[in-house]
């Protein structure tokens, strides 16, 4: 799920949260027709995003300014880190474009053409979100000198398997009920992501013109088509070997109650560019808890740069498989681990503890 996608879920599901602690008898379709009638007066916004990560004992720090005009106008610029300076989505309602400056590349993606969400739709979504989430309103406090209700969140007893958070403080404006502040914890009650939101502004009328993308010049541009973008098929371990264009390595010590689940191969990529193609097997494991481990394994036709690693990549800890350098990423409940085995680049993402880890991925070796 990209960025855009999660911040506009994390405001759809706080505005959610903040009715169900308010009003314990009102239904999920009360509940909707509440917020849609105070979210009708809004029609565009704007303000300034810091999230602070926090990534096994170090803290990973961005700043984004983000402009949104209804219907369907949308801008994110990166503030910070430094080295993502200038990164830009923009959306004019017809192309959402996106910008990197590192690499002078953009990717520019047709808006699909679909009718406005309606109340079905979001009683849909936020049913699922009441059934899902315990609630309860904590007070209220100042943010910035503005009066907004603080919420505290977290999963169900029931629910079972992984899930990144295990608890969530949410403090809502009280006028326009946007969230202000947001801060994600783990099961272990540490701190995983800290989001603030900061010279919120509301409808001061921004132009159509701050939607407008210009293509700097000497940019690559690609072009994703969306509509010829499928998801690859799961399918069984013999049939990933039949279609795979390459050798992939499976795992010979998994952890007790694991077993093999599917995998996916697939040749597109939306974000790697038709020059550097691709190919990628995902192997899923999972045990009856619904714990997951993902493995996936990604040869290039062309090398990647060295400095074209994502900058998160800078807070990973420095570990050794058989002898071969990798990256160890703590963040929340989640742990993933990088390294390569000759030609293929690969990626382990579990709930694991870190020894678990290093241990599945010690028998993954290449046959000689």
């Amino acid at each position: 799920m990209t960025t855009k996608k999660i911040l506009f879920l994390l405001a759809l599901v706080t505005l959610v949260l903040f009715v169900s602690g308010c009003t314990e008898e009102l239904s999920a379709e009360e509940i909707a027709e509440q917020m849609q009638e105070k979210d009708a007066n809004i029609q565009d916004y704007s303000y300034t995003m810091q999230i602070t990560l926090y990534i096994g004992n170090q803290t990973q720090e961005s700043e984004i300014q983000f402009l949104k005009k209804k219907p369907d106008k949308m801008k994110a610029v990166t503030l910070k880190p430094e080295e993502e300076a200038g990164t830009i989505v923009a959306s004019d309602g017809e192309f959402m474009w996106t910008y990197v400056p590192k690499t002078n590349t953009v990717t520019k993606m047709e808006m699909p053409e679909t009718s406005t969400q309606g109340e079905t739709d979001y009683v849909g979504l936020i049913s699922d979100l009441l059934n899902e989430t315990d609630v309860s309103l904590l007070g209220m406090e100042e943010i910035d000198g503005r009066p907004a209700y603080l919420l505290e969140t977290s999963p169900k007893d029931e629910e079972e398997g992984f899930r990144f958070t295990d608890g969530m403080k949410l403090w809502v404006d009280k006028e326009t009920w946007m969230p202000l502040r947001c801060e994600i914890y783990d099961s272990k009650g540490n701190p995983a992501q800290k989001t603030e939101i900061h010279d919120l502004e509301i409808n001061t009328d921004i132009p159509d013109s701050e939607f407008v993308f210009e293509v700097p010049e000497g940019a690559t541009v690609k072009t994703v088509d969306l509509d010829s973008f499928e998801l690859p098929e799961e399918i069984t371990l013999e049939e990933a070997r039949e279609t795979a264009g390459f050798e992939f390595l499976v795992p010979e010590y998994l952890p007790e109650g694991y077993a093999f689940n599917y995998s996916m191969v697939s040749k597109e990529s939306l974000t790697v560019p038709e020059e550097q193609t691709l190919e990628t097997v995902i192997l899923r494991y999972e045990n009856e808890k619904g714990d997951i481990i993902f493995l996936s394994e990604t040869v290039y036709e062309k090398e990647i740069p060295e400095d074209s690693e994502a900058a998160i990549t800078n807070y990973a800890e420095n570990v050794t498989i058989n002898g071969i350098d990798g990256k160890y990423l703590a963040f929340g409940d989640l742990k993933i681990l990088r390294w390569e085995i000759g030609d293929i680049d690969l990626i382990l993402t579990t709930a694991l503890e870190k020894d678990e880890v290093l241990r599945i991925a010690e028998s993954l070796q290449e046959t000689a």
